[in-house]
């Protein structure tokens, strides 16, 4: 011990701070640090456990060989699942397909619901009954929303070709006995599974728009179509973008319908990519292939996700 004394920036503090409260708030925030850690742990675990495990386990299965019998590992293959598929003819057709599938539920889903949300937007005796009514096929379960249609597309008895048949013409359609057909009635009954969301979604952003904004187009002598074109769909078309990505989301999903109705058929001609993975994994036990599908589908969805996202912004920006 030297007569020197020793100025460190704990000495400094000790002496600027006598009772030690800069250290107890120091102590403080670490154990809030601590008590916040361990209340986010519990949600942390169920979405590694529900999210994350099966990416890493389904990208594990994509770049190997699977043993069916003892449901392990046989050895590692790289890419050669990723080529396998993208060199077959029936993925190339099925993407195409799935494109196509995606573009019509959303196109022909956004479209009704923003003509049927400006009318919910208005005035008139009974719209909340309407409201109610609109929204019911939303709370139809998949699967008995599946059946439904399968009823109504029924060839003989079924409700479509009875109307047709009451409309004057033949009515003896098979709707779900060709590919063609089959992939359109396929669309018909997602939109109809869709339309209460996208009619709900444009009508909450209908109701954002400041009625100021009208009211100055009104005085300056705004025709109808004006308004339509020049107020309401540049304002909505940032609300619309988002409704077209969940839409087409969605669409890259369907599964139960297509099960109920056509389980892919006839000839193939409904599968789509989500279905061909259950075929590949569950009725042909061909997991790396099955794998591979579902991350390519995947890397299809964020790349039209982003490519919405990126018009939105740009549309955004010409609104401002």
């Amino acid at each position: 011990m030297t007569g020197t004394e020793t100025h460190s920036p704990a000495n400094s503090a000790l002496a600027d701070d006598p009772d030690g409260s800069a250290h107890k708030r120091t102590s403080w925030r670490r154990q809030e640090r601590r008590t916040a850690l361990l209340l986010v742990a519990p949600a942390f675990l169920v979405v590694a456990g529900v999210y994350l495990y099966p990416a890493v386990a389904t990208l594990v299965y994509s770049t190997t060989s699977i043993d069916i019998g003892t449901y392990t590992v046989e050895r590692f293959v790289g890419l050669g699942n990723f080529e396998t598929v993208l060199q077959s003819d029936t993925f190339q057709t099925v993407l195409l397909r799935t494109i196509y599938f995606g573009v019509m539920v959303s196109v022909l889903t956004v479209i009704p619901a923003f003509f049927i949300a400006l009318l919910l937007n208005q005035r008139f005796p009974g719209r909340t009954v309407l409201r109610v009514v609109v929204l019911l096929p939303w709370a139809v379960p998949p699967v008995v929303a599946g059946v439904l249609w399968t009823q109504m597309f029924q060839s003989e008895y079924g409700f479509v070709n009875a109307a047709l048949r009451e409309l004057g013409f033949s009515g003896q359609t098979i709707w779900l006995g060709e590919p063609n057909l089959a992939l359109h009635a396929l669309v018909i009954a997602e939109v109809w599974r869709w339309l209460p969301f996208a009619t709900l979604f444009l009508l909450a952003g209908l109701q954002t728009i400041p009625r100021d904004v009208y009211e100055a187009a009104d005085v300056d002598g705004a025709t109808i179509w004006q308004r339509m074109t020049q107020v309401t769909l540049p304002l909505m078309g940032p609300m619309i973008i988002p409704v077209v990505i969940f839409l087409f989301v969605w669409a890259m999903k369907a599964f139960d319908t297509i099960f109920v109705l056509t389980r892919g058929g006839p000839r193939m001609g409904t599968t789509t990519l989500n279905y061909l993975v259950y075929q590949q994994g569950f009725e042909q036990f061909r997991f790396g292939r099955a794998a591979a599908t579902a991350y390519l589908l995947t890397l299809l969805t964020l790349f039209v996700i982003m490519a919405l996202s990126l018009l939105r912004r740009y549309g955004k920006r010409r609104v401002a």
